[in-house]
């Protein structure tokens, strides 16, 4: 039987987190709020946001970390308290909750399989977003010789704990924005499922942006050059199992 929380990496997004927490709560989920070392004045916002919500847990990173290392944090927590699931969201709001049964129903009906939101946008996003994503839909394509991966970059997924557990254990992971799309990559080059699901996303007037053009264009440079050479010594195993879906 499916134990889903709720796991939401927390960075500087105070405003916009309080904005739809009441919603969250709505969900009736356990929820484990993982701060990325946002300073003393923001987690003190965070604090007292929390106060008067008992089923939502604070841990704290002293240091920033990075997205990734926060979701990983959130996981070990998760599953040290007896969790199967987790329903990762990110703290600024974009994500629409009124999806978020959407995805869990999914999650009950597939268990070991990773239920991934598909994103479609209105006029608030903005066009290099969206550019980007094709960009990043492409690479990964070239690195799973497939295009089962709808989305890399949509942060609004259910992971099973158990091959969450096991892609961490066996894979190494970026820890900041390239997460995302490398622990995709890498559930399918361990043979692990995912399905898509069409999710709103909306961009707040007031939303704060952690994204750095320079420093974080060439980490995920970085990253699908180092995806790419770790496709080359996988090539046998994608090829099988791509002859094997066209087959079937």
């Amino acid at each position: 039987m499916m134990n889903c929380c709720l796991v939401i990496p927390h960075y500087k997004h105070q405003v916009l987190f309080g904005e739809f927490l009441p919603r969250l709560a709505e969900l009736g989920l356990t929820c484990i709020v993982v701060d990325d070392g946002s300073g003393e004045e923001s987690l003190a916002a965070l604090n007292e946001l929390l106060a008067g919500y008992p089923d939502f847990h604070l841990v704290k990173h002293q240091t920033n970390r990075g997205k990734g290392a926060a979701v990983i944090t959130g996981c070990y927590h998760a599953s040290a308290m007896g969790f199967t699931h987790i329903l990762q969201l990110d703290a600024d709001g974009q994500h629409d909750i009124n999806d978020a049964r959407k995805l869990m129903q999914q999650a009950e009906q597939n268990p070991n399989t990773i239920i991934c939101g598909q994103p479609y946008f209105d006029e608030t996003a903005p066009l290099i977003r969206k550019y980007g994503r094709r960009i990043t839909d492409l690479w990964t394509a070239l690195e799973t010789l497939s295009f089962k991966i709808k989305d890399g970059l949509c942060g609004f997924r259910v992971y099973p704990v158990r091959e969450f557990e096991h892609i961490i254990d066996n894979y190494y992971l970026g820890k900041r924005m390239d997460f995302d799309p490398e622990i995709l990559v890498k559930a399918i080059w361990a043979n692990i499922d995912m399905k898509f699901v069409l999710t709103k996303v909306i961009y707040h007037e007031n939303t704060v942006s952690h994204f750095r053009y320079v420093r974080d264009n060439v980490m995920m440079v970085q990253l699908h050059v180092r995806l790419l050479l770790g496709t080359i010594p996988r090539l046998p195993f994608l090829l099988h199992h791509r002859i094997k879906a066209l087959l079937s």
